[in-house]
């Protein structure tokens, strides 16, 4: 009975032996080969790429060439330009920097309402004065800076075409709105100012009578400035000196 066992154990071991260890062999053996296999495709495309890279070295010098000639052509052009125009580059700076910043400003102006715009109707007198200077400038005959100066004309005159149209304010009830001229001065898209009142006073003498009386629904017209003028002031001071003369009865 031993001399059967044995050799049956014996059979069962180098069986299991043979089942697991030989494939993990074959499987050793193939993953070097398929290392190898990735190995020589790596390297093959290293070598494309080293190439392709090579490649585009060559592509970007030859770009760099074109666009310094392209640069140069450039610069000759201008130089010949301003050659014939006169100028420097320079001027052109000077010129670009100034443009710059009336751009700006225009920009800022053009967001304000219009009352506070009327308070820098000399600042858009002055920059449309100097536009078309400017426009008659050799400099603006090179488009770019024409059309800069073109467009700016155009925004700077719809600022002084928005100040120069009359003003009005329709006259609200004193329960509800409060308004008397006083108070009508004193709003900010009016002047923002109460003592400017005898302003609307002297520029609708054809409605206003009397100061103390305004009637609803009257359409009254808002004469520009910050300022009274001579006549105002004097309007203003008889308007006083009559009701400190009054009757403390008759005085509001």
């Amino acid at each position: 009975m031993r001399h059967i066992v044995v050799p049956f154990l014996l059979i069962v071991v180098l069986s299991f032996i043979f089942v697991n260890v030989t494939p993990v062999m074959a499987q050793e053996k193939m993953t070097k080969d398929e290392w190898q296999s990735q190995m020589a495709t790596a390297t093959a495309k290293v070598a494309d790429l080293q190439a392709q890279l090579k490649k585009l070295g060559d592509d970007m010098k030859t770009l760099q060439g074109q666009s310094d000639k392209l640069d140069a052509d450039l610069k000759a052009c201008q130089d010949a330009l301003y050659g014939l125009l006169g100028v420097t580059a320079a001027d052109i700076d000077a010129f670009d920097k100034e443009l710059t910043g009336m751009e700006n400003r225009v920009a800022e102006l053009q967001r304000m309402s219009d009352a506070d715009l009327a308070q820098h109707k000399d600042e858009i007198e002055k920059l449309d004065s100097r536009l078309k200077e400017m426009a008659q400038s050799k400099i603006a005959l090179i488009p770019r800076y024409g059309d800069r100066v073109r467009s700016l004309q155009e925004k700077v005159t719809a600022l002084l075409g928005s100040m120069q149209r009359e003003k009005t304010y329709t006259v609200g009830t004193w329960s509800k709105n409060r308004d008397c001229l006083w108070n009508i001065a004193k709003k900010k898209d009016v002047y923002a100012n109460a003592w400017l009142w005898p302003k609307i006073w002297q520029g609708n003498r054809d409605k206003i009578k009397d100061p103390d009386l305004i009637k609803p629904k009257w359409v009254l017209k808002i004469p520009e400035g910050n300022d009274l003028s001579k006549e105002e002031k004097s309007a203003a001071k008889g308007y006083y000196r009559k009701k400190a003369a009054a009757p403390a009865s008759d005085s509001k």
